[in-house]
């Protein structure tokens, strides 16, 4: 824990003048000297950087961690990077981003049950690469692509991988002893809720068109499949928001102005909040070991956001409305 950045620290890092400051200031934290990309996108290189030294923490509490809880947390994480970088690869092929930028893109992992990115990526089209999945787990995906082809759209494709996630996070629990699968549970169904949330509240444009949430949504949590249907009939979001239990009605409340990207901040806080908590539970167990690892990757994600806001130039209150970190000072 003691290797963690504080939220002082973190601060003053997004405080820093220029993207030059702010790898200057990180010589003198856990991430030692970083070498600032010469040539490709600047923010996309320090983000490997950081996801490496999330993965080789991960990696370290692995190599010392029983080997239930050991291989629990490598295909807990590795998959949550794969989907990660299928997203990425779906993302850049529908929107036609050519094949060296989706490369540079991917999470510096080895593939874990697709053989290839590369293989998917050099598909002709978006649905090629989908269809590329067959024989993988990933291969219900293709099933998506009706839906996907009918309404011209992502969400089906990208509801169907977030749900085969969380089944298999869910699979993979069972493995752990019963007492150990609650930390882990809450923050899958927290990141679920949000984004079923998120999802439905695109389709209110095409709300005459749209499926019931019964066939949108194959899993629902603390958000159920009532409000999600509120949400896609609502002409204004607030009344529905506002109805919600906390702490969604806070996390999801930036959705007024479509500031989606403090909505995805303020989850990142309430899943600080309930890995903290699990933590306070018990000082030698599993939750300690989940806390320290949710709390590194969250760090990785607010220096992700900040390397980014430097790279384009904006300003530093800006990029701390944005973290996590800095809050829980």
């Amino acid at each position: 824990m003691a290797d963690l950045l504080t939220p002082e620290q973190m601060r003053a890092l997004a405080e820093g003048e220029s993207l030059e400051a702010f790898v200057e200031q990180l010589a003198d934290t856990p991430y030692g000297e970083v070498p600032l990309a010469t040539d490709g996108d600047t923010s996309v290189a320090l983000e490997k950087v950081f996801y490496q030294k999330f993965i080789e923490r991960m990696t370290g509490i692995v190599d010392l961690a029983p080997t239930k809880v050991g291989d629990f947390l490598l295909s807990y994480y590795y998959l949550r990077f794969e989907v990660i970088n299928l997203k990425r690869i779906i993302r850049g092929k529908y929107s036609g981003i050519p094949t060296s930028q989706i490369v540079e893109s991917l999470i510096p992992i080895l593939p874990y049950k697709v053989e290839s990115y590369e293989e998917i990526i050099a598909e002709e089209t978006f649905q090629d690469a989908i269809r590329r999945l067959k024989g993988t787990p990933y291969e219900s995906l293709i099933s998506s692509l009706e839906l996907s082809e009918k309404y011209d759209a992502l969400w089906p494709v990208e509801i169907a991988l977030n749900y085969l996630s969380a089944r298999e996070i869910f699979k993979s629990l069972e493995s752990l002893p019963k007492r150990d699968r609650g930390l882990v549970r809450r923050i899958v169904q927290a990141e679920a809720d949000v984004e079923n949330f998120l999802v439905a509240a695109k389709q209110r444009s095409s709300r005459e068109s749209a499926h019931s949430p019964e066939e949108m949504f194959p899993a629902t949590f603390g958000i159920g499949l009532d409000v999600l249907g509120e949400v896609v009939a609502a002409d204004d979001l607030r009344a529905v928001i506002q109805g919600l239990n906390p702490p969604y009605n806070e996390i999801l409340a930036p959705l007024y102005e479509g500031d989606v990207a403090l909505i995805r901040s303020r989850l990142r806080q309430h899943i600080y909040n309930i890995a903290k908590r699990g933590r306070a539970e018990d000082d030698f167990g599993f939750n300690v070991v989940m806390a320290y690892l949710v709390f590194s990757e969250i760090e990785k994600n607010d220096l992700v956001g900040i390397a980014w806001g430097k790279t384009q130039g904006i300003a530093a209150e800006d990029i701390l409305k944005y973290l996590a970190i800095p809050f829980f000072i």
